[in-house]
């Protein structure tokens, strides 16, 4: 079997830096942290474009996320103090980590693994070496949007691991959170889907399979495995 990877809330939990971050810069905050995450995202994709053309930095989106975002929900900070919540959230994402039992599948599975995640090439491949995986997954079957030059759900940055692998598109399975940029970006480009909606957001058709945790993805790569 052939199955590649979303980095970003897939291999690991990506509320949990922020939650940190949050707790740190809000403590008496006491709304819904998955509106307020959901909010901080929607600010990140608004300038993604802009990364990606390093039009911007790493950290200047991420302070305009957390600027906006704060604003938007009637929170009081100020660009320094939003400065600074980046410079934490960014020293929390050197600390982020896989769940054992990635670590347990990834050691045993004799598939062929790769990754293609959204970012900024060094900012993405910081975050996969604090998550170990290139201890299970070969240098040369890791992308990045900020790599390949396009990003999902572009068909073509799927078609990359195809052509860069010599395998047939057909053959993989993608698996992601993002409904738009991975399910249907990966089904677009002729992929088998497994949506991994941890934090249950949009979903739909283009899924082929539907997990919700990390013991049901699993147990679903085992039994695709037979």
């Amino acid at each position: 079997m052939k199955f590649c990877f979303d980095c970003d809330d897939t291999l690991y939990d990506l509320q949990d830096p922020f939650r940190k971050c949050v707790a740190q810069f809000f403590p008496n905050y006491a709304g819904d942290l998955e509106e307020f995450y959901r909010i901080y995202r929607e600010y990140g994709d608004e300038v993604f474009d802009l990364l990606q053309n390093d039009t911007i930095t790493v950290d200047d989106s991420g302070i305009y996320r957390i600027y906006a975002s704060s604003k938007a929900l009637g929170l009081d900070m100020d660009l320094e103090q939003a400065a600074d919540f980046q410079d934490t959230y960014r020293n929390n994402q050197h600390h982020i980590q896989m769940a054992p039992q990635y670590h347990k599948y990834f050691k045993n599975t004799t598939s062929e693994l790769a990754i293609l995640t959204n970012g900024f090439d060094d900012h993405q491949r910081m975050k996969l070496k604090a998550l170990d995986v290139f201890a299970y997954f070969q240098d040369d079957h890791v992308y990045t949007s900020g790599q390949l030059g396009f990003a999902k759900p572009d068909p073509r940055a799927f078609q990359a691991i195809a052509d860069h692998t010599n395998t047939n598109i057909s053959d993989w399975y993608y698996v992601g959170d993002n409904y738009i940029n991975d399910m249907q970006g990966a089904k677009g480009a002729g992929m088998h889907t497994i949506h991994f909606n941890r934090h249950h957001q949009m979903e739909g058709d283009a899924a082929d399979y539907i997990v919700y945790t990390e013991d049901e993805l699993i147990e679903l790569l085992k039994k695709l495995e037979k």
